[in-house]
């Protein structure tokens, strides 16, 4: 293999290790939406204000109350 293969191939182990890094933060950011809407839901807050909060879309934060035991 020659120095510019290698080069390019270390090069795009480095991209997908990188989108793979950011896939995980964004799956992070969206539990931890979650786990703020759950938490507002079984405080009472109404689910306008918990989509507001979250940034969730309203759907969203109806599926999930109708899916925790509260």
């Amino acid at each position: 293999m020659t120095q510019i293969e290698q080069w390019l191939r270390e090069e795009g182990r480095e991209e997908g290790r990188e989108e793979g890094r950011e896939e995980g933060r964004q799956e992070g950011r969206e539990e931890g939406k979650l786990e703020t809407a759950r938490n507002a839901l079984k405080k009472g807050l109404s689910l306008a204000d918990v989509a507001e909060i979250t940034g969730l879309p309203l759907e969203n934060v109806r599926k999930l109350k109708a899916n925790l035991l509260i």
